[in-house]
């Protein structure tokens, strides 16, 4: 069941109506019951992983819990007999054992998780090793296919598992109230990943009808659909066709059109995911964590990643990135290497190891390729880098008497990071990394003005005709007019609904007959898949 389709938008229909018309305190419960329907519709097999991953998480973390709870009763009976010493002791020892729980519960749920993403990558290595040592052996590739919302749910019972575990939560006691919170339907397609703490506790909770959140979960889902249909998935066919010929075919120019496209295709079509499910939530009253912050303004690549896929960059930071920067070997490697060369050398070390890990990992999540791998490196040594030269900008700043609060400045900030982007976006969509590297030589030494302007006719030789590349620029300029507003720190909904009724009721006409006339009828409609689905 597509985000996108009707017949979701008629089941989120369904499922609010009945949402405000039950008692209240089977809110939760309707939400449940909406969640596994949803759920059922991608495939009766997939519900298996969800339940095992949520029973599994569900009482390890009970377990956990009770060793917490056992251990808070023996220090509070002992009350002031305790010395300092013992209260250490078993509290290190209660310590252990959780962590112990919490290793095994992570590795299992990780292991689902690797199973379905990774499984005929280790067999095609082992099919290469044996090929190597001319071993009549071939292990056949297994036709699999990851279960719907698999790594979205997975990280978020890790990331509730590991907040139970340090105690910052208490294990919920409720069995339905936690399955809700890991199956919670609108989220478990696109995200954006969600904290027990914060959304968990929203489904919970008790929520009378409110028909502001009706009217802008609504404006938002339209929003998305506008974003996801009109432009992604009518841009989608530019760099489809680019990228999956090979480099000699086009022109640096094409490359180069082919990046810009393919850089809002996936803005459009992810962030236009998130803005449908986060819509849906709040029809609902529940507040889900916003996922984009418009990227394409970012200074730097730093400022890029707090802006895209932010509730996972939130994970990371939490779960992976202190982590390491507190954990005992790079403290180690830290000390050293300060009592060495000094206290800036000895900071770098946490500032270069933390970026490292978690661009990698965050690599190996979208896929274990050497592109996904090398543009996970790419983005780690950027970051880290930066933090490594922050001296050296500053003196060469200070040197040339750059005006960092100029217009001018900011304009060059952006553009150095969109370069930075492209290189990225080319490095992952790409057919190859050797095409990758070909790919971005010619883009940035094979450039002909003319050919963006459209007066030889070569642009609309890629997929759009005339009237779909227009259609396509005034979206694209509706997006940035939003966008710039948005950046200005205009509320845009809050002050559609502060206009003339004809103004406001205007807007939101022009909007849906775009999507239906130019998104899901439009020429060169095509009922795409959202592209974050398949990770």
């Amino acid at each position: 069941m597509a985000l996108n389709s009707f017949k979701f938008m008629f089941f989120l229909a369904a499922v609010v109506l009945v949402y405000y018309l039950v008692p209240k305190r089977f809110q939760w419960a309707v939400l449940l019951v909406a969640s596994y329907g949803f759920y059922l519709s991608s495939g009766l097999d997939n519900v298996a992983y969800i339940i095992f991953t949520t029973l599994f998480t569900f009482f390890s973390s009970h377990w956990m819990q009770k060793i917490r709870d056992k251990q808070n009763d023996k220090i509070k009976a002992l009350g002031d007999e305790i010395t300092k010493e013992q209260r250490m002791s078993m509290k290190k020892e209660a310590s252990n054992k959780i962590k112990r729980i919490q290793v095994l519960t992570v590795l299992v749920n990780l292991s689902v998780l690797a199973y379905f993403k990774y499984l005929n990558f280790f067999i095609g290595g082992f099919n290469t090793v044996f090929s190597i040592f001319e071993w009549d052996v071939s292990i056949p590739l297994i036709n699999i296919i990851a279960p719907l919302g698999l790594s979205y749910y997975t990280f978020n019972s890790i990331g509730y598992l590991i907040d139970v575990g340090r105690g910052k939560l208490k294990a919920e006691p409720h069995l339905g109230k936690f399955a809700l919170f890991v199956s919670f339907f609108p989220s478990i397609v696109q995200g954006p990943l969600n904290r027990y703490g914060d959304a968990g506790l929203q489904l919970q909770q008790e929520h009378e009808f409110d028909y502001n959140n009706v009217k802008y979960g609504a404006q938002l889902i339209l929003w998305g659909l506008f974003k996801k249909m009109v432009i992604a998935d009518r841009i989608a066919v530019i760099p489809a066709t680019i990228f999956s010929a090979s480099f000699e075919d086009y022109t640096g120019s094409h490359i180069l059109f082919a990046v810009i496209c393919y850089s809002f295709q996936i803005y459009g079509d992810f962030s236009g995911g998130t803005d449908i499910t986060r819509g849906a939530a709040q029809m609902m009253g529940i507040n889900l964590p916003t996922n984009f912050e418009r990227p394409f303004f970012a200074t730097s690549m730093a400022d890029f990643w707090r802006r895209w896929h932010m509730s996972l960059g939130a994970w990371m930071r939490e779960y992976v990135f202190y982590p390491v920067m507190l954990c005992k070997p790079v403290a180690s490697l830290s000390k050293k290497m300060r009592k060495k060369y000094g206290t800036y050398a000895g900071k770098l070390v946490p500032s270069v190891a933390a970026p490292m890990v978690v661009f990698f990992l965050i690599g190996i999540w979208h896929g274990l390729s050497k592109q996904y791998i090398t543009n996970g490196i790419y983005n780690a040594l950027l970051i880290s880098g930066s933090v490594a030269l922050t001296p050296v900008y500053e003196k060469l700043i200070k040197t040339l008497r750059v005006n960092t609060e100029a217009f001018s400045f900011r304009i060059f900030q952006i553009l150095r990071t969109t370069v930075l982007l492209f290189i990225s976006r080319v490095i992952v969509r790409a057919p190859s990394l050797s095409e990758a590297g070909r790919m971005l030589k010619a883009m940035f030494t094979d450039i002909d003005p003319f050919f963006f302007l459209g007066t030889d006719g070569r642009i609309y030789e890629l997929g759009l005709d005339k009237i779909d590349m227009s259609l396509l620029i005034v979206a694209i300029g509706v997006l940035t007019f939003i966008s710039v507003l948005q950046e200005n720190g205009m509320k845009i909904r809050e002050t559609l609904s502060k206009q003339n009724i004809m103004f406001r009721w205007g807007v939101i006409i022009a909007l849906i007959v775009a999507i239906v006339v130019f998104g899901t009828y439009g020429p060169a409609y095509d009922a795409k898949s959202f592209i974050y689905g398949g990770f």
